[in-house]
């Protein structure tokens, strides 16, 4: 190999193994949460229990509970919300610490999630209701499928073209159409706890993600050491969803 290409091969093969790294951490889940009070077995995006998980900083100011150890791929703190009553309530969850506006309010997405300054937390990152993996309103289905065919009607015309700006016509896809990243669908999770408690849990799609990304395959388009930062809303633009 000529020497002058050694750099550039170092850091290609830096950012690999790092990419691999994150990909391990995302399989395992082990945290300890507070205030958490009762217990929950998930399978898949929806649990089954009785259980609540939050807290409250100020009167009349509700926000998730805080959890320590490893989930979403990151060791540290995160915040962590859950309700679980038999198969309904909801969920939401953010690796290390939310953004917040100049009140100190955490800021979200339009769909509930808490954004942060970290690009790949912010992938991992969800809010949902459970009720919601049952009920896809026939509008919404409507609407994902437009913008499907928007997308590969702009990608035939590039190819049939060779003029990348129809590329600009183009819908950008939502990776989380119901609020949660597509792997929370492979998840297998319990939660328990008395004002403190655990959660532990293995995901097999980040499993997959890890095993496909060793031959640089991203399954769960996750590996962004090495790309560019993807935008997420600025404050300014968000709006405030309803609160839990």
């Amino acid at each position: 190999m000529p020497f002058f290409l050694l750099p550039i091969f170092s850091i290609q093969c830096a950012t690999y193994w790092s990419n691999r790294k994150n990909d391990l951490q995302d399989i395992v889940t082990v945290g300890a949460e507070k205030p958490m009070y009762g217990a929950a077995l998930q399978v898949g995006p929806v649990p089954v229990g009785v259980l609540f998980l939050g807290g409250e900083s100020d009167p009349g100011k509700y926000e998730e509970g805080v959890g320590l150890g490893l989930r979403g791929g990151e060791f540290g703190t995160y915040r962590s919300q859950q309700l679980v009553y038999f198969f309904l309530g909801g969920a939401s969850f953010l690796s290390g610490e939310p953004i917040r506006d100049n009140k100190g309010k955490q800021i979200r997405d339009k769909k509930g999630v808490l954004l942060s300054e970290n690009e790949r937390a912010n992938i991992k990152s969800y809010s949902y209701r459970y009720f919601a993996f049952f009920n896809d309103p026939i509008k919404n289905r409507k609407k994902r499928k437009k913008e499907s065919f928007k997308r590969q009607a702009a990608e035939d015309l590039v190819k049939e073209t060779g003029k990348p700006e129809f590329y600009a016509y183009m819908p950008e896809a939502d990776p989380k159409p119901f609020g949660y990243p597509a792997g929370t669908s492979w998840k297998v999770e319990a939660t328990a706890g008395l004002y403190g408690g655990a959660r532990v849990g293995v995901n097999f799609a980040e499993l997959a993600d890890f095993v496909l990304g060793i031959f640089t395959y991203d399954l769960l388009d996750d590996d962004v050491e090495g790309n560019e930062p993807k935008s997420f809303p600025l404050p300014s633009q968000t709006e405030s969803p309803n609160e839990e």
